[in-house]
């Protein structure tokens, strides 16, 4: 009896409800738009609460960018000449961190425009690092044919040198000759492994033969932290951090 009695009865109840909100939703128009612009400025004072919330946080942050990871025993520079000390340390600490991962890798193209910062001579620290390469580009491999190759030496000769490892090259008027890659001539007929970051290889930096290799291959690895491998490599192996001008791309001006 109770069972049958309390059906009919909730269900009035739920009828009822529904009504109810139904009666209460109004249809509603934006009748008026103000719109104030507040300066943020000197004048505004600092929100000691806020100050208080952030402050281990960055204090532990600087303390991070601060740490020491190894030493140069020079400035690294990057003035506009064809090779430089920052661009040579830059591509033979990829090289080298990109053989471990892929050891088909012959040679490695970075380009000035990415090497943000030089390193001073002394201490160099975390946020150095950053600096010299503040993005997420990720390394990859990319097997070129010989014309294709080609391209690229074009390149690096259009723009009077670039950070390279791997390959030599002397440029005259533009244009390259006495080219090897790996200590042999290059052979337009052969196919060869290119170390680069994903930017270039997406064809920044006007790089549009790179866009299409014969075969790409991510190796899972940013270029910072290879940037760092090498140098925690070398600190400890108690080495500094060096780089010479040997002669990898001669231009004759």
């Amino acid at each position: 009896m109770m069972k049958t009695h309390f059906r009919p009865v909730y269900g009035a109840v739920l009828l009822a409800g529904f009504g109810l909100l139904a009666s209460c939703q109004k249809h509603l128009a934006v009748s008026k738009s103000e719109y104030k612009q507040y300066g943020i400025d000197q004048s505004v004072g600092a929100d000691s609460a806020i100050i208080r919330y952030y402050q281990p946080y960055k204090d532990k942050m600087q303390a991070e960018m601060n740490r020491v990871v190894g030493q140069t025993d020079q400035a690294l520079t990057k003035p506009s000449d064809p090779e430089t000390l920052m661009g040579n340390f830059f591509a033979d600490a990829m090289l080298k961190e990109g053989l471990k991962k892929d050891p088909t890798i012959q040679f490695t193209l970075a380009t000035k425009g990415g090497l943000r910062t030089t390193f001073p001579k002394g201490n160099i620290t975390v946020s150095h690092v950053f600096e010299l390469m503040p993005f997420e580009n990720e390394m990859v491999v990319l097997k070129l044919s010989g014309p294709n190759v080609q391209q690229v030496i074009d390149f690096i000769a259009k723009k009077d040198g670039e950070p390279v490892a791997g390959i030599r090259m002397k440029i005259r008027d533009n244009k390259a000759y006495d080219v090897t890659i790996g200590g042999e001539p290059f052979d337009s007929n052969k196919n060869y492994n290119l170390l680069t970051y994903d930017y270039l290889a997406d064809g920044g930096d006007d790089l549009e033969c790179l866009r299409n290799p014969l075969e790409r291959r991510e190796i899972n690895q940013k270029v910072r932290e290879a940037l760092f491998e090498n140098i925690s490599d070398l600190t400890r192996q108690g080495k500094k951090i060096t780089a010479q001008l040997d002669g990898r791309i001669v231009s004759d001006k």
